[in-house]
């Protein structure tokens, strides 16, 4: 029953997803307390940038999904999930080491620059929930992809109606004038 109506949830999950994403990449991700007092909130977009160019990547596969034949709907959802493996894959990084995913913000801080100074100058770091949900949303972007490739033949086919028709038309101008109507070109040959 749910692999007859899996287009809308594949279309939906996506768009959510991909709005969880980029929600995630705008909130703060990091609060780091430095050896001077001082404290700096690094957001998603700071700690892992690239998020909101795969978070739109995945608003246009949706587009794409939506407007595809089968074999393209197959390669889409195969897209899809490489796209949510990318998404885990930055967030793994940024929050593997938070130090170095923020130090371009410490620096500004500090004046102190250097991978090997950088992790000298913290205190604490604090994380938050943001960057859960990013990762977490990344993980199904990468099942649903999957899910959108193997249950893509269930999809209704697209509709022939913006097709060119090819009729031969008659050389009298009604049927001629007729044929335009329908949107056939009486000129092609």
């Amino acid at each position: 029953m749910i692999v007859k109506r899996s287009r809308p949830i594949v279309l939906a999950g996506l768009v959510l997803l991909g709005a969880g994403v980029m929600l995630s990449w705008t909130q703060p991700w990091f609060t780091i307390s430095l050896t001077d007092g001082a404290i700096v909130e690094v957001l998603g977009s700071d700690a892992a940038g690239s998020l909101a160019a795969l978070a739109l990547a995945v608003f246009a596969l949706v587009a794409a999904l939506s407007l595809s034949s089968l074999v393209v709907r197959r390669v889409l959802g195969v897209l899809a999930a490489i796209v949510g493996g990318a998404i885990v894959a930055v967030v793994v990084a940024a929050t593997a080491d938070p130090v170095l995913a923020s130090g371009e913000l410490i620096t500004q801080a500090t004046g102190i620059s250097g991978s090997d100074s950088l992790p000298g100058l913290v205190v604490a770091v604090n994380a938050s929930g943001w960057s859960v949900l990013a990762l977490v949303a990344g993980a199904l972007l990468l099942v649903l992809g999957l899910f959108a490739t193997f249950s893509a033949h269930h999809w209704p086919r697209a509709t022939k109606k913006y097709d060119r028709e090819t009729a031969i038309v008659a050389d009298d101008p009604a049927s001629q004038w007729d044929a335009q109507s329908r949107g056939i070109d009486p000129t092609a040959g």
